[in-house]
């Protein structure tokens, strides 16, 4: 069909093209007036202040959903929505200080806004954009809610986890890493807190966060970490190993997988580093690749405490078998009772009445005192032996008794 009608083949392929080449649909890139009216509404609040802002943040400025992409700088609550040349502001929020290392994303057709640091406080909020009333608001959450919000932000399906996280000491006092991370399942708003097994992120406090397209990099002084996206991987080494060194989020944009970085000569000359490929830099180092686990067992959450609590359980055990076991009379030993022992030494199976009073010592007895005195002997043998002795009647004669011997054989 469409090779009869070449014209509609080829405005569905220049279509195809606009749409895959649109700045503002694919690519992380702002034109210039987009630029320069983002840039004129910040200035009005920040001052100088606005110029030092990098704008291209990636993913933790620039978000699709649907067919419409929004802006938000970071650290600020502004929102645009980036429509051919231009950037048409949406919200009527009123400057009140920044709100840095927020993670930014969309569930549900919302743009989401989750944690951030500023104004000297760490805040563990999560906001969606009301387009209609033009104004961010407060969603409520429950579960195990972290006490505060500053880490790298992953995104699988119905859940956003928080690694990384930090304990901001507000420029007060110095910055815990935190033990735990935290899943955020955002069909329930349910927050769930696994204990970090991971010794590398245990150690390492990053002060920088970076959202690409299929990477998110936690920077850290030394060493930072590195997530893949659609391997659920990630790669912890050394800056300079990496080649993340000169960078922070003062002097980076980034643009899909890429970062351009710029730095300052020893004449404050700005100076353009080599940009930086995150694909190249995974592919060189994805040797050092370990698989990301993000719903741990007990076990590799508590390696100590679980083989603590099985030492305790095994023990008990052996102890509960022990304390069983020497209920039971053994055949030989000083505590048991001479009678006892006596019945275990013969090697008879059974006794008439006449040889079981033999071998109690009371066939010299009479009537009802020799018949009180054996009752009284099988009881104390029957409590420190149980089933030793059990009496039943003579199939041959009724009226008599015969006494078998059930020894335990161990």
């Amino acid at each position: 069909m469409l090779n009869r009608h070449p014209h509609i083949a080829q405005i569905l392929f220049t279509a195809a093209i606009a749409l895959l080449t649109s700045t503002n649909s694919i690519a992380q890139k702002l034109t210039q007036t987009q630029t320069t009216t983002i840039r004129n509404t910040i200035t009005r609040y920040l001052g100088k202040e606005a110029n030092l802002r990098v704008l291209e943040n990636g993913k933790a400025a620039f978000l699709p959903i649907g067919k419409d992409t929004f802006y938000n700088i970071h650290g600020l609550r502004y929102v645009f929505q980036l429509k051919g040349d231009s950037a048409i502001r949406l919200d009527k929020s009123v400057y009140h200080g920044s709100n840095f290392y927020r993670y930014l994303f969309q569930y549900d057709g919302k743009m989401m806004s989750l944690g951030g640091y500023g104004q000297f406080v760490t805040n563990r909020n999560l906001e969606a954009f009301n387009p209609e009333s033009h104004e961010w608001y407060l969603i409520q959450t429950k579960g195990d809610i972290p006490p505060s919000i500053k880490g790298s932000g992953l995104r699988f399906g119905d859940y956003v986890y928080v690694l990384n996280n930090c304990i901001d000491g507000n420029s007060v006092r110095e910055t815990q890493v935190d033990d735990h991370f935290y899943r955020l399942d955002l069909k329930t708003m349910t927050w769930t807190a696994y204990r970090e097994f991971r010794e590398d992120h245990l150690l390492t406090d990053p002060h920088d966060f970076f959202y690409l397209q299929d990477y998110v990099i936690a920077k850290g002084l030394n060493y930072s970490f590195v997530y893949n996206l659609k391997t659920q991987a990630f790669i912890y080494h050394n800056n300079d190993a990496l080649g993340l060194k000169q960078f922070n989020g003062y002097n980076t944009n980034i643009n899909k997988n890429s970062l351009k970085i710029w730095v300052l000569d020893s004449a404050q000359t700005v100076v353009k580093d080599p940009q930086r490929d995150l694909d190249a830099l995974w592919k060189e180092h994805q040797h050092l690749a370990k698989p990301l686990i993000l719903d741990p067992s007990w076990l590799q959450q508590y390696p100590i405490e679980t083989l603590v609590f099985t030492s305790l359980a095994v023990g008990m055990s052996i102890l509960g078998l022990w304390l069983l076991k020497r209920k039971k009379w053994q055949h030989n030993g000083s505590t048991q009772h001479p009678l006892v022992t006596k019945i275990l030494d013969s090697t008879q199976e059974s006794f008439t009445q006449e040889e079981l009073d033999q071998l109690l010592g009371i066939a010299h007895m009479e009537g009802e005192s020799k018949k009180t005195k054996r009752h009284r002997l099988l009881t104390v043998i029957d409590a420190q032996y149980p089933g030793l002795i059990e009496r039943h009647k003579d199939s041959a004669d009724k009226r008599r008794f015969l006494y078998f011997v059930h020894r335990n054989e161990e």
